[in-house]
C-alpha cells in the first residue's frame, strides 16, 4: 500500500480502473466471460492486423521514396555504385529506372 500512495495519481487511478476491470469479468456468468474472450479475440486480431497493414504500408512509402530519389540521383548522371549505396537498391533495379 506503501507504494500505491508514493505513485502519482494518474498512475494510482490506471491502477484502480484495471483492478475494476478484473474483477468485473471475474464476475461474469460462464456465458458472459465466453461472450467476453471472443470479443477480446476479436479486438486483438483487428490490432495485430491493422499493425500488419500499417507496417507494410510504411515500408512500401520507404520503397517508394528510395525509388524516386534514385530516379532523381540517376538524372543528376551519379554513378550507380551511389546510388545503390544511398537508396539501398540493386544494380539491376537502378538500371531499370
Amino acid at each position: 500500500m506503501d507504494i500505491l500512495q508514493r505513485m502519482p495519481f494518474l498512475a494510482q487511478d490506471a491502477v484502480f480502473k484495471r483492478l475494476s476491470e478484473i474483477a468485473e469479468v471475474g464476475s461474469m456468468t460462464k456465458e458472459e466471460r465466453r461472450q467476453y474472450d471472443e470479443s477480446l479475440k476479436h479486438y486483438r486480431d483487428t490490432i495485430a492486423v491493422m499493425q500488419g497493414q500499417y507496417l507494410e504500408g510504411m515500408e512500401k512509402g520507404i520503397a517508394t521514396a528510395n525509388r524516386a530519389n534514385a530516379r532523381r540521383m540517376k538524372a543528376d548522371s551519379m554513378s550507380t555504385e551511389l546510388i545503390m549505396k544511398y537508396c539501398g537498391l540493386t544494380r539491376q533495379e537502378v538500371e531499370e529506372l
